[in-house]
Parts: C-alpha cells; sequence; structure tokens
C-alpha cells in the first residue's frame, strides 16, 4: 500500500539525509516512487526553530510592495510534479469502475511578525488499496491551528489514516468470518479468507468506521505522551474522502471542506421544472422555490445543459450555524466575537459572514474565562476547549459516484476563504489535468489574500478528474443542490440581520 504525505523534506540530494528524515520518507511509501515524495525547503525549520537555529535563518526576500517575491513563493510550494492516474470504485463489476486522475499542491502561508512559520497543512494520499481494498482509496487534508498546530496536523496525518484502516478491514473481515460461518463447505475453498474476497461494507458499517477512527485519533492525540504533541490549545481540521464499493464517503471535521463539480445534463434539467413566474407587486420579492433552486449555481447563474455546478459535500462546523451554537451553548461554552467580549459591541448572534474581520467573527470561550477563542465548532485536539463542545465528532456524507461526478477538490480553508466553491470548480474546469487545476487554484487563492490581508494563510488542496458510468441520481443531486441553498439562505438573513442596528436595552 502506498501513500503520500505532506511531511517535507530538503529540495538537496547532494547531502546525506538525517535519521529523522529517512524516517519520514520511508514511513508508508513502500511501493511509491519518487515522483510522489514531496519536498519542500521548509522542512525542517520548526527543528531548527527548537534548536535555536531558526533565529539565524535569513528573512525571506520581499518586493516592494512588503510581499513575497516569485522566487520565495516557489520556495514555499511542494506537491505533485505529474498527474496521476488510478482506478476505483467496485473492481469486481465492469460497470462498477471509476477512472480518476489526481494531483495535490501546498503553499506554506506567510505572517509578517512570524516569517518561519511551520506550514501547519498536511495531506495524505492512498490512491490504491487502502485497507487492502481493490479500487479503495483515501485522500485527506488536515489544517492545524494554535502554536503547534503543525504537530496536530502532522499527527492526524499519520494517525487517522492508520486507524481508519484497522476499523475498516476489522468490519470486513468479521462479514467475511460471519458469511462463512453458516457454510462450512465454502469456507473450504481456496483463497477465501483472502482480503480481496471479502464483502463489501454497507454504508451504515463504513460511515461508523469512519466517525470511530475520527474519535480514536482524538485520544491518541490527548493521550501519546510520546508523540510530545501539544493539543492543549492547538489542533487540526480533517476532512477525507475515502472511496469504497463505488461509494464516496465524505468525513469533516472542522472548517475545511470538499466540494463536488457536477455536470449537468438534460435529464437534470427535465426533471427540474421552473414554476411560472408569478405576478408581483413592485419591489416584492419571493424565495426561489426548491425546483427553481436546482437552476442556479451559488453565484445566481442560470443552470444549462454541459454546465458543472459545485455542489458542497461538507458544511463548515463554525458559531456561525445555529445548531452548532446551541450545542455548545449547552455544552457551557460563551459564543460571541472579541468585540463583544471586550464591550466595544453589543450581545448579538447576527453576524455577517461577509465580514472576516478577526475582531468580529464568532469565536467559542469557556463561560467564565477568555479562552480558547476557536472559530470553529469541531476540530481533533484542542483538548481545553472540548470541555465546553468543540469535538471530534464528524459529520458524514456518502455518495454513490456516477457519471455526473467530474470534479473533486479537497482543500483546507486557505482555498475557500476568498474564492467560492463555484469560482473554485469553474477554475478546475478550465484545466486540461488535475496537476494544473491544483497550481491555477493555488495562484488564485494567494492573489485573493494578498488583496485582502497582509498575511497569507496556508494553502493546501487535492483535485480529481472522475470518470464513471454509473447512471446519475438526480434526486440525490438535488438535494444537496437544495441542502446549499438552504445555508447560503441563512447566511444572507443573518448579514442582512447584522446591517440593523441594534437598539440599546434601555431606549424601550
Amino acid at each position: 500500500m502506498g501513500c503520500t504525505s505532506s511531511v517535507p523534506l530538503s529540495n538537496s540530494t547532494n547531502r546525506t539525509m538525517t535519521g529523522t528524515e529517512t524516517e519520514r520518507l520511508m514511513r508508508g511509501r513502500v511501493g511509491i516512487d519518487k515522483t510522489e515524495r514531496i519536498h519542500s525547503e521548509s522542512g525542517n525549520l520548526y527543528d531548527k526553530q527548537k534548536s535555536g537555529k531558526g533565529d539565524r535563518l535569513p528573512p525571506p526576500q520581499l518586493n516592494e510592495k512588503g510581499q513575497l517575491t516569485a522566487e520565495e513563493v516557489a520556495k514555499r510550494r511542494s506537491g505533485s510534479v505529474e498527474t496521476k492516474d488510478v482506478v476505483l470504485g467496485d473492481v469486481r463489476s465492469e460497470d462498477g469502475v471509476i477512472y480518476a486522475r489526481y494531483a495535490v499542491m501546498t503553499q506554506r502561508g506567510y505572517h509578517p511578525d512570524w516569517p518561519h512559520k511551520e506550514n501547519q497543512d498536511t495531506y495524505h494520499i492512498t490512491p490504491t488499496r487502502f485497507a487492502l481494498g481493490e479500487g479503495d482509496a483515501l485522500f485527506a487534508v488536515f489544517d492545524g491551528h494554535g502554536q503547534r498546530g503543525h504537530e496536530c496536523s502532522a499527527f492526524a496525518e499519520a494517525k487517522f489514516p492508520s486507524l481508519l484502516a484497522q476499523h475498516i478491514k476489522k468490519a470486513r473481515a468479521a462479514k467475511n468470518a460471519a458469511r462463512l460461518k453458516g457454510n462450512p463447505q465454502k469456507a473450504k475453498e481456496p483463497g477465501v479468507f483472502h482480503p480481496r474476497r471479502w464483502p463489501y461494507l454497507d454504508v451504515k458499517d463504513y460511515e461508523r468506521c469512519c466517525r470511530e477512527a475520527c474519535l480514536d485519533c482524538n485520544r491518541a492525540m490527548h493521550e501519546d505522551i510520546k508523540a510530545s504533541v501539544g493539543d492543549t490549545m492547538s489542533g487540526t481540521t480533517a476532512i477525507a474522502v475515502s472511496f469504497h464499493a463505488g461509494r464516496m464517503t465524505i468525513t469533516n471535521v472542522g472548517d475545511s471542506r470538499a466540494i463536488l463539480g457536477y455536470r449537468i445534463d438534460s435529464e437534470f434539467l427535465q426533471s427540474t421544472t421552473p414554476r411560472e413566474e408569478e405576478k408581483k407587486e413592485i419591489g416584492e420579492h419571493s424565495e426561489l422555490d426548491e425546483d427553481d433552486e436546482c437552476l442556479v449555481t451559488e453565484d445566481g447563474k442560470e443552470l444549462r445543459a454541459g454546465d458543472i455546478v459545485a455542489i458542497a459535500l461538507s458544511e463548515d462546523q463554525t458559531p456561525y450555524r445555529k445548531d452548532e451554537r446551541e450545542r455548545l451553548k449547552n455544552s457551557g461554552a460563551r459564543v460571541c466575537t472579541i468585540d463583544q467580549m471586550e464591550g466595544i459591541d453589543p450581545m448579538h448572534e447576527n453576524w455577517g459572514e461577509l465580514d472576516v474581520d478577526a475582531d468580529v467573527i464568532p469565536r467559542v470561550w469557556c463561560n467564565d474565562h477568555n479562552y480558547p477563542g476557536t472559530a470553529f465548532s469541531r476540530s481533533l485536539g484542542d483538548s481545553v476547549a472540548e470541555h465546553v463542545g468543540v469535538n471530534a465528532e464528524p459529520e458524514i456524507l456518502t455518495k454513490r459516484v456516477t457519471k455526473g461526478d467530474e470534479i473533486l477538490v479537497i482543500g483546507s480553508d486557505g482555498i475557500f476563504e476568498f474564492l467560492t466553491n463555484q469560482r473554485i470548480i469553474d477554475i478546475c474546469a478550465q484545466c486540461a489535468d488535475p496537476l494544473h487545476a491544483c497550481s491555477n487554484l493555488v495562484d488564485a487563492s494567494y492573489e485573493k489574500w494578498l488583496q485582502q490581508e497582509t498575511r497569507t494563510d496556508d494553502i493546501t488542496c487535492i483535485v480529481l478528474f472522475l470518470s464513471s458510468m454509473i447512471p446519475n441520481d438526480v434526486e440525490v443531486v438535488k438535494e444537496l443542490i437544495r441542502q446549499k441553498h438552504q445555508v447560503m439562505r441563512v447566511e444572507k438573513k443573518m448579514y442582512r440581520d447584522s446591517l440593523i442596528p441594534s437598539m440599546p436595552q434601555d431606549h424601550f
């Protein structure tokens, strides 16, 4: 089983690697050729900083605007050197095969007051035979946060895949044993206990494995003293897409994302008939009904046959969500912005998500302390925040891969912060292969960060181009689109409400 990790290495080939580097290089990479090994100049920054050598690192070169030069940006970027091909899905059935091409890219962020900050994003790719399953694979991104976030994301990248594989193998082996228990004659057949003969897991059992892997990884991060992972006030998100039996299962903890590019066909349009326009008074507006919503993108563009529409496969777990706020408050948390906590703004919950100022983002606090201040509502690690409801319980979605599913993007919030889901899919759709899609996505995201901030976040994305002959399930796709529009309606209402000035309590 091969896997690709984002643990970076030195780019130099003219020196002898240390034992630590050799361990990083070989861990979990049996059978992977050198083109899939990721190299980066920033590999051992944390080790240098711990030893005191980090103080002597030269400052990055900046241009006249105070931004990184093109050469400095190139040093911070690493990833695939070519697009890879792989066969996924139900390989026991010719119709169930999924042909996939994939690539990955990551770029270390830049903070003017912390110029040598580690890349806190990591990723994991096992492109084939994940958990010994023919046609099974795992693609995941972890986005660390806090002072030791890079340790937390590296820990999750190493631990989560192995835990998930253990749960899947155990469940499939047990299912195989139960199948043979009532048929002693069949148990005598050669190769009957080989993993390729194990039955597939159904959706419920597979999702249970994903959930247990997340919770186990979180516990291991808390308890693993040997790894020296400091997760008291640090942690990581986790977004994983795993393939099994012709399905993809999205496991999400935090605010990283997975989105799908789905190609609209005539069958979809014919099954979605818009209502006739009703006469309205001047200035009167009405909400779109469910079928109308399925005919427009999140950017408001009318869909036509052949268009590729962005479909969210995960939902950000943040205090912006009312259900998450209620859950957190029931666990004893206080949810408010920094300005609200300091008495600058009155207490309310009508935060406009379009404003990304750090002082007006809703955060999670202990009820009687001004910490931890997390801007997310679930994560791996963050043991202090866990006491007030910031847990590692994943939200899981499973979808059968069908003909219309053409583009899959998995990424940290560095990709999604200033680009809409539809814009991201549009960029990918204009590219000939996933490697160019990754490069263009990172370029576009980085440019937006430069326009909006003095700093840039770590940016990581995995892009897959998919090809399947399995017929589309139009109703499933329509439901996913409706869910996204429902979230958008809530966000827009929150933003409109935030524009209404709050009246002081003594006004009445």
